[in-house]
């Protein structure tokens, strides 16, 4: 897969064993290539960035990127997360034939309607109910308050995309702003060992780490490997 960057030279490839970082020097340019991204990934028709596969073929930004814009903040229960997340469950169920469960929804259901007789009073209810539903009415969420550290809610982030499959490409602004040299060296050897391919948006340029294969695009928007 490959990352263009409207009206820049060099694309963005995902390789393995390595892990893109775009240094940009300009602010406002930094800005822009962060603001297209997020309005690619929420759908909108712009043309100032492509996720391009090996044929050259556009891919959906909504699909296979995923973009953590606040590192402290991140939503571990995002909808994109959870649907995922109930869409496995029910199929596991569903898989092993759970006629229990289809018993225990026929009995409760059967219940309702008993005590909906006692009410003069005409209703309607739905016919079938699905693990779906049942899912939603726990409210059933990610527990994530175990993980405090900073590289601990990144690394557990990359375990949900690893797992889950809601993402080929995880995009982190500003990451290293936050973190020692040793700490980000640490996320990208988790990033890389769960095949997931991570990209580090940067506003100043700075030195050049282990795994790191860096695109620096200067004040004059001259973009070169570096």
């Amino acid at each position: 897969m490959k990352l263009k960057l409207n009206g820049f030279e060099n694309e963005i490839e995902f390789e393995e064993e390595t892990v893109n970082v775009i240094s940009v020097n300009n602010v406002e340019c930094f800005r822009n290539i962060i603001s297209s991204i997020n309005s690619k990934i929420l759908g909108e028709e712009i043309n100032e960035v492509f996720l391009l596969n090996d044929e050259k073929e556009e891919l959906d930004m909504n699909k296979e990127v995923l973009m953590v814009l606040d590192v402290f903040n991140i939503d571990y229960n995002s909808k994109k997360i959870l649907s995922k997340i109930y869409e496995l469950i029910e199929e596991k169920i569903v898989m092993n034939q759970d006629f229990e469960i289809d018993n225990k929804i026929f009995e409760l259901r059967n219940y309702i309607i008993e005590e909906i007789n006692e009410l003069p009073f005409e209703f309607i209810m739905k016919d079938e109910i699905k693990i779906m539903d049942i899912l939603k009415m726990y409210s059933l969420k990610i527990d994530s308050d175990n993980y405090n550290k900073l590289t601990e809610k990144i690394e557990f982030l990359i375990d949900i995309i690893s797992t889950l499959k809601i993402a080929k490409i995880l995009i982190i602004p500003n990451m290293k702003l936050f973190l020692t040299d040793e700490e980000v060296v640490e996320v990208y050897k988790y990033s890389l060992y769960n095949n997931v391919n991570l990209l580090i948006i940067e506003r100043n340029d700075r030195k050049k780490l282990k795994y790191e294969k860096k695109l620096v695009i200067d004040e004059n928007f001259y973009d070169y490997f570096e």
